[in-house]
């Protein structure tokens, strides 16, 4: 008998956004389409997200995913503007989304385009990875196996955009050839924390019950490519860490990975930098708060509460008319579950 899932990847990632219809034709161009869309309350936004404000919020999904789906969420009264410009990812409690494309220079361009217009977009010109291959091989002769990834940050969407070179991984992100710019579902969704406490991390694992990936140490000379230094604003000597956790249903075997990983990119409280945490809540603009589908809502709140989560909400209905609980992890991190996992 097959063992039901009792928790999958990431469910949604939530976008706070001034113009819905504006938000909805943007992630059109990506392939996410609507699937979905509702409202709370002041009152309820309240009791569910600590936000007294009314909420109306669509549902996107991108080709049939059952993860990474968007959730773009227009407040009446916003708590504040978000993390707002920036040139890179160096923010503690920072979010952001990852994905797929045919060409990273193709969705780069219309940033450039939209900078030269005067919208609030920065980049960082896409970098060469090499993946899976412990030993390089010989220039020019061999193939590489590896990916370019480039950065497009805008108040309202943090992306860090890949394209892959000599390889394929049909489980980590499908591309919808028939978007305008030819792109999958957030493959990992990023956060950037400034802790030298990795104990608080178990509870993505232990707790929640997500795969937990091998830590990798990284940067510091020379294993820090140039490119990370500018994601990340690093000095030549700072190293970071990086946590992965999956769906369950994850392999630790790198060819049964699927998307929907939670990407935790941990700095250490040496590194200075700006705290964003209260801008990056429900309630605030840009990306604000990620979701996880649970089949068996009243048993993890119970779970998050012996885990050691703060804040822990009751059940309430969100907008979809779903049960639902807000939280915050041990880390910091304010989180929803959603209890509509069949």
């Amino acid at each position: 008998m097959i063992k039901q899932q009792e928790i999958r990847g990431v469910y949604e990632s939530c976008i706070g956004v001034p113009d819905l219809i504006a938000a909805i034709a943007f992630w059109n161009q990506f392939g996410y389409r609507i699937v979905d869309q509702g409202e709370l309350s002041a009152e309820s936004a309240k009791k569910l997200y600590n936000v007294n404000s009314k909420v109306k919020s669509v549902q996107l999904q991108h080709l049939d995913s059952d993860h990474s789906f968007i959730r773009l969420m227009q407040w009446d009264k916003p708590t504040n503007k978000g993390i707002g410009y920036t040139a890179n990812l160096r923010y503690n409690g920072g979010r952001w989304g990852v994905l797929l494309t045919k060409s990273v220079l193709n969705i780069l361009n219309h940033v450039e385009d939209a900078i030269a217009k005067g919208d609030l977009w920065s980049f960082i010109m896409p970098h060469w990875l090499q993946v899976y291959q412990m030993e390089k091989g010989k220039p020019f002769f061999d193939r590489p196996l590896g990916v370019r990834e480039g950065i497009a940050l805008h108040p309202y969407c943090r992306l860090a955009i890949f394209e892959r070179y000599n390889y394929e991984k049909p489980t980590y992100g499908n591309i919808d050839e028939n978007s305008f710019l030819k792109s999958s579902q957030f493959t990992h969704h990023g956060i950037l924390l400034r802790t030298d406490d990795i104990s608080s991390l178990k509870f993505y694992d232990e707790c929640l019950g997500l795969l937990r990936q091998k830590e990798q140490n990284l940067g510091g000379k020379p294993t820090c490519s140039s490119g990370n230094q500018q994601t990340f604003g690093l000095s030549s000597s700072e190293v970071y860490s990086i946590h992965d956790f999956d769906d369950p249903r994850s392999s630790l075997d790198v060819k049964g990975h699927l998307s929907g990983r939670l990407k935790i990119v941990r700095m250490y409280t040496s590194s200075e930098m700006k705290d964003v945490h209260d801008l990056s809540r429900p309630g605030s603009l840009g990306m604000s708060l990620l979701t996880y589908q649970v089949r068996d809502i009243e048993m993890y709140r119970k779970k998050v509460i012996e885990g050691g989560a703060t804040n822990v909400t009751e059940i309430y209905e969100n907008e979809f008319k779903e049960p639902s609980i807000s939280f915050n992890s041990p880390d910091g991190l304010t989180w929803n579950l959603v209890g509509n996992l069949i």
